[in-house]
């Protein structure tokens, strides 16, 4: 439930944004008016605003007598309800930013546009330019609905200069792993030197990935947690903690992977792409001396890649001006802006061959084969429900700050609640069966 300060400032929000649609949509006498949405990215020195209108005017330059009105201060986490407002209101924005994990639910309803059409039509766009996870993901129930914008991996952040002290380079296996952090042990005397968030369950599921499982089946019928390669992932977490002694088992009782890199107390850490443009604003004084490399790889080298796509409204008018404008903004100058600007990957993967990309944007540059192999979260409708919540709650939140927890008996019991919440989905929502993107 929202509280009172909270109803107001989206109340305020949503005024505001309509205003300014409202009024951009008068536009000028006879002029072509295209409305976008995004998200913010937050923070004081946040450049999505400032990227979007240069984006805006750059396309209106390109295309007299058109105006493109840009909404994109709206904060995250009150987005979709904003966006929900509009879409209610029968009035949403022609062209809009959305969430993988949020496509489905209004393709589902009839709310997007197909775009397989435009995309067959335009030899200027190519799906061929975008990783493969994200175009798979751009598909509900076998239709194509949106683009990619942009995705984000999760990687191994490392002190460059402790790996060179320690003479020792990035660990490419879970063997690896260790044997690394053995050194970084006995040369210079550090405790604990890996760390990964166990505040919730994203994190985890790259381990599974990696050693051959799933959360749920390909048809997304079955959960798949309780298969011994699941299992076995989620013990060789427990380990990292409890018996190699690696990893810090005060990761389980509030301490922040953060806070621990922000003093210099580990060596590696499993983050994210997206906090990589922040690192040196955050972390002043490691700067220069970070750098990023792929996971350590399982049985499989894999690791999370998913983001953020382009979608166009059911009821947008002007669709193949809409159409214009979500391919000119994924043009390989505009994803280079938006790597300079916000210090993110870039979706169009073109962008990694240039020269000004790869030397101004190493550490990125270099993901790049990451990225290629990238797998995103299942986007059943009850993934957040039985991974977020369940799993968080029913296996995380137990098995981690126990020594002697029985890993594999309490997932084994998490596994039956989870496949509950499943069962109970598809009961009520057997039509929704089909086409689903596999995990």
């Amino acid at each position: 439930m929202f509280n009172v300060k909270t109803t107001a400032f989206i109340l305020c929000m949503l005024v505001a944004a309509v205003a300014s649609s409202a009024c951009s949509r008068g536009g000028g006498e006879g002029a072509a008016t295209l409305e976008f949405w995004c998200y913010s990215g937050g923070g004081a020195k946040d450049q999505t605003g400032a990227f979007w209108q240069a984006v805006a005017r750059g396309f209106e330059r390109a295309n007299p007598g058109v105006r493109v009105s840009v909404v994109s201060d709206i904060p995250h986490n009150y987005y979709m309800s904003m966006l929900g407002t509009r879409f209610i209101g029968r009035n949403p924005p022609d062209v809009m930013l959305m969430d993988d994990v949020d496509l489905g639910d209004l393709a589902r309803e009839g709310m997007l546009t197909p775009l397989e059409p435009f995309i067959r039509s335009d030899p200027n766009y190519r799906s061929e330019d975008y990783a493969p996870s994200m175009v798979r993901d751009s598909h509900v129930g076998g239709v194509r609905y949106s683009i990619p914008w942009y995705g984000s991996f999760v990687q191994m952040t490392y002190r460059s200069d402790l790996f060179e002290r320690a003479g020792v380079k990035p660990p490419r296996t879970w063997d690896e792993l260790l044997t690394v952090c053995r050194r970084f042990q006995q040369a210079l005397g550090m405790t604990y030197p890996f760390a990964m968030s166990l505040s919730g369950s994203f994190w985890m599921i790259n381990w599974a990935w990696q050693n051959g499982a799933s959360v749920v089946s390909p048809d997304h019928k079955r959960v798949t947690v309780d298969t011994p390669a699941f299992i076995e992932a989620v013990q060789f977490v427990h380990d990292l903690m409890h018996k190699h002694r690696v990893m810090t088992p005060a990761l389980t009782g509030g301490t922040k992977m953060n806070d621990l890199w922000s003093t210099g107390k580990i060596a590696m850490m499993l983050d994210g792409a997206f906090s990589v443009g922040r690192y040196d604003l955050l972390y002043p004084q490691w700067e220069g001396k970070w750098a990023l490399a792929p996971l350590p790889a399982g049985k499989h080298d894999v690791s999370f890649y998913g983001g953020a796509h382009l979608v166009m409204s059911q009821v947008t008018k002007d669709r193949d001006l809409a159409w214009r404008f979500m391919v000119y903004v994924t043009s390989v100058p505009n994803q280079l802006m938006y790597a300079d600007m916000m210090g993110i990957p870039p979706g169009n993967m073109k962008v990694f061959e240039l020269p000004a990309f790869q030397q101004r944007h190493p550490h990125l540059a270099g993901m790049r084969v990451a990225i290629e192999r990238g797998r995103n979260n299942p986007l059943a409708p009850f993934f957040p429900k039985i991974w977020y919540d369940l799993f968080r709650n029913r296996v995380v939140d137990v098995v981690m700050p126990d020594p002697q927890a029985d890993v594999a008996a309490v997932v084994r019991s998490a596994a039956r609640d989870m496949q509950q919440v499943a069962d109970d989905y598809w009961a009520r929502h057997p039509e929704l069966a089909k086409g689903l993107s596999k995990p």
